[in-house]
């Protein structure tokens, strides 16, 4: 039968919970919009929920959490989560005694590094970069077979690799940053400020956010092309950047901006140009867990810590 845990992938706009078995097999899934207005609390309750369905009838042993946001992982606080506006949270605990069985608490592109590493596209190799664009932008990596942590377990946060000093502001209160450029926050905030707005077809629309500019990307609307253009060449850059510093063995991209027409294409191509020539090694790669990498990869922790 083997062991089973439930992951959790809880980021700004959506809530991922799997019930997986400790060979890395999906068993089971939940996705739905997460309840970010009810804060920590509202999103125990929501955790409680999803861990209920998803247990009910597998002896379940543990329970990993990604969050998107800033984890002290040895007190299982979330420090800051800047598109979940918690600030010092000490989620791991509160949510253990709720479930009822242990928990363990790490940054959701952190979790989603574990399980590329562990069951999907890096799961050959010892030295990888993982990088997630969605509503923000994380990353992970795996260095000579361990996971690069940091001193209270903050490593990894390559979305706020400044790309232009004096660049549009981020969520994080620095300017520049990548995450500014190619999030999905960070595209909707600069198409909106963008002096071209009423001559798009994006002027049009409701809301503004990634999904819409993806759908202007393919209809070929001049600003949103633009724009994808531009967040590639920051992508590039902070890709590049990163490679230099740990040259990996392969980088893995996902996260649903990623699936923008033309974008991964242009990242795995032009990263390579801001790197050393030394480093052109690395092998560029689509996630292979998709957008469940998170829910695996915090199960899979929770069975067997690193």
């Amino acid at each position: 039968m083997g062991r089973y845990a439930v992951g959790i992938d809880i980021g700004r706009t959506n809530l991922r919970a799997a019930l997986v078995r400790s060979n890395g097999e999906l068993v089971a899934s939940i996705k739905e919009g997460t309840d970010a207005l009810g804060g920590p609390q509202g999103v125990e309750r929501q955790v409680a929920r999803a861990f209920e369905r998803l247990a009910r009838g597998h002896d379940v042993r543990a329970v990993g959490v990604g969050i998107a946001g800033q984890c002290d992982t040895a007190r299982g606080v979330v420090l800051h989560g800047p598109n979940l506006f918690w600030p010092d949270v000490p989620f791991r605990d509160r949510l253990s005694d709720v479930l009822g069985v242990p928990v363990v608490l790490r940054n959701d592109v952190v979790m989603a590094t574990i399980g590329e590493w562990r069951h999907g596209a890096g799961r050959d190799c010892h030295d990888i970069v993982v990088l997630f664009s969605g509503t923000g932008i994380g990353g992970g990596a795996i260095v000579n077979g361990t996971l690069l942590e940091g001193a209270s377990g903050c490593g990894g946060h390559f979305g706020h690799v400044s790309v232009q000093l004096d660049g549009p502001p981020c969520g994080c209160g620095r300017r520049g940053c990548v995450e500014a450029y190619a999030s999905g926050t960070g595209l909707a905030s600069r198409a909106k400020n963008d002096p071209s707005l009423p001559s798009s077809s994006l002027s049009l629309v409701g809301e503004i956010d990634g999904r819409a500019i993806s759908r202007a990307v393919e209809e070929g609307d001049a600003m949103a092309v633009r724009l994808r253009d531009e967040a590639a060449l920051a992508l590039s850059s902070a890709i590049g950047s990163v490679i230099n510093c740990l040259e990996p063995q392969r980088v893995v991209l996902g996260g649903s901006v990623m699936d923008m027409p033309g974008l991964y294409e242009m990242c795995a191509a032009g990263a390579l140009e801001h790197c050393l020539p030394s480093h052109r090694r690395a092998l560029i790669v689509r996630s292979a867990l998709g957008e469940m990498a998170g829910a695996i990869g915090a199960a899979s922790l929770a069975l067997d810590p690193i």
